[in-house]
């Protein structure tokens, strides 16, 4: 689909989408670099984010709108040749507490760099940015500043409205539409440390497939993209998880065309016990806050094994272990002898500490 970029193009995209078009990549890209402008009025903005939900966005749409969101983020220079985030599109529903967070805190504590992306909370009841607040970590505005710790401690969070001051144009939007959008998926794709590496959960398969078609047109170098059967964006211990990995270095897939391998992990492959949702779930961020000290000090039960197995998965996504099993134990080795306790305290420090 053609766009007139010398009429509102923004609303006549709307228009022509609604009439069943799709965009094509470079329209997309050059649809949200306009919106990230603050070149189109917000009733514009929402006609095309709305048409583009009920259509369902495409690959090229989604690669598309991400490399010119990438174009207009603060980027953070760092030393680190393999680079993991672990942030998802979140929206599954499910209350857990902050899994992806304490996850980033044990693979950085097994000597992977992590740059954590994420926000506080939108659909769930704590956000990562809320919870590591909770937990004493203040979230850094400052590019240098999130750059000197990742280059010092391995680990930082890279607060998304500190890092995307352009989305400050769409923002209202969102809000105002209450929906999910685009943008919800968009996040994860635009690391500013620009991640090697993701363990990104999905709260649909529908929203896997297309978010692993999108990781391999923007190559990653590889990229695990996971749903549980239990609606969990987590490596989960209550249900099957299906996970898409994802080799992006090289490629140049064409929409739809990426054939990711495809991994079925349930408790047993771990070696753990089954867990109940119930088990894992937190009210607020104090209380998930509460959950991540009490696991980092060394308390066993589902809690503890539900981070296990997700640093687990992320660990044989960086190739720092090669048999699953031992990741496990990597894992659980540096929670029980107090290096991602160690991890957290460091990242509670200000740099300039």
């Amino acid at each position: 689909m053609q766009v007139d970029f010398s009429v509102d193009p923004i609303q006549q995209a709307a228009d022509q989408v609604r009439d069943g078009g799709h965009l094509s990549r470079d329209t997309a890209a050059q649809l949200i670099d306009a919106m990230l402008r603050g070149e189109s009025s917000d009733d514009a903005i929402a006609a095309l984010l709305l048409a583009l939900a009920e259509k369902g966005e495409t690959v090229d749409e989604l690669v598309g709108a991400a490399q010119a969101m990438r174009q207009h983020m603060t980027r953070i220079p760092h030393r680190h040749e393999v680079l993991l985030d672990t942030c998802g599109t979140g929206g599954s529903g499910s209350g857990t507490f902050n899994i992806s967070t304490a996850v980033a805190i044990v693979v950085a504590a097994c000597d992977v760099a992590v740059a954590k992306h994420g926000n506080r909370k939108a659909t769930s009841h704590s956000g990562s940015a809320d919870v590591l607040e909770c937990l004493g970590v203040g979230l850094e505005s400052h590019a240098d500043e999130v750059s000197a710790r990742l280059d010092r401690d391995g680990l930082c969070f890279c607060f998304a409205p500190a890092l995307h001051p352009a989305m400050k144009h769409v923002v209202g939007v969102r809000r105002r539409l209450g929906v999910k959008t685009l943008f919800n998926l968009l996040g994860p794709l635009c690391n500013p440390a620009a991640a090697t590496h993701q363990l990104l959960g999905t709260s649909s398969p529908a929203d896997q497939a297309l978010v692993a078609a999108a990781m391999a047109g923007l190559r990653t170098k590889r990229s695990m993209i996971l749903h549980a059967e239990d609606g969990q964006d987590e490596v989960s211990l209550a249900s099957p998880t299906t996970i898409l990995d994802v080799s992006g270095v090289g490629r140049d897939q064409a929409s739809g065309t990426v054939k990711p391998k495809t991994l079925v992990l349930d408790a047993s492959d771990f070696g753990l016990s089954p867990v109940q949702l119930k088990d894992i779930r937190a009210a607020d961020s104090p209380a998930s806050a509460a959950m991540i000290e009490d696991l980092l000090d060394g308390q066993q039960g589902p809690v503890r094994d539900t981070v296990v197995a997700g640093a687990a998965v992320a660990l044989l996504l960086c190739d720092r272990e090669t048999e699953l099993r031992d990741a496990v134990q990597c894992a659980a080795a540096a929670i029980d002898d107090g290096s991602a306790r160690r991890k957290l305290n460091d990242l509670r420090r200000r740099v300039a500490g």
